[in-house]
């Protein structure tokens, strides 16, 4: 394995440990305590100090998981030649990721900020869907990485 892609793969890695950890957290840790306390300030906290690096290790996956998979599919005529399995893995983690980015601002942007401590209910679908999201991403990277799909 090359350098390049050694420093690709440890920051994709780091990354996705970032989002998919912090997602985690949200989902089993902070959401059911928030519910059980009937207290939205604990999400809206939480997410504010969540956001930033969120969205950098997000940007950062991006930005790595294109390159990797250029070098994985033989450039870019390779990333949308659908006869190669890598490239529909390709564009299937591409419609995701770019889903979760945009998920992930409505979230903060709509449904935090209108966040009532009665209303905690309305925010458990949209930290859920992003958390299975963020898990199917990982495993279609280990599709390019393991071949495990």
């Amino acid at each position: 394995m090359g350098i390049e892609r050694s420093v690709l793969v440890i920051l994709h890695i780091l990354g996705a440990s970032i989002w998919i950890g912090g997602m985690l957290i949200m989902a089993l840790g902070v959401l059911p305590k928030a519910k059980k306390s009937n207290d939205a300030s604990l999400l809206k906290n939480y997410e504010g100090s969540f956001h930033i690096l969120g969205m950098i290790a997000l940007t950062i996956q991006f930005l790595t998981g294109f390159r990797l998979a250029m070098i994985y599919a033989g450039g870019m005529k390779g990333l949308f030649d659908f006869s190669n399995h890598l490239a529909v893995l390709f564009v299937w983690k591409l419609v995701l990721i770019l889903a979760t980015m945009g998920l992930f601002v409505i979230f903060k942007k709509k449904t935090l900020s209108s966040l009532e401590s009665d209303k905690i209910s309305n925010a458990t679908s949209m930290i859920w869907l992003l958390t299975l999201i963020s898990i199917a991403l990982m495993v279609l990277g280990l599709g390019f990485s393991r071949g495990i799909i």
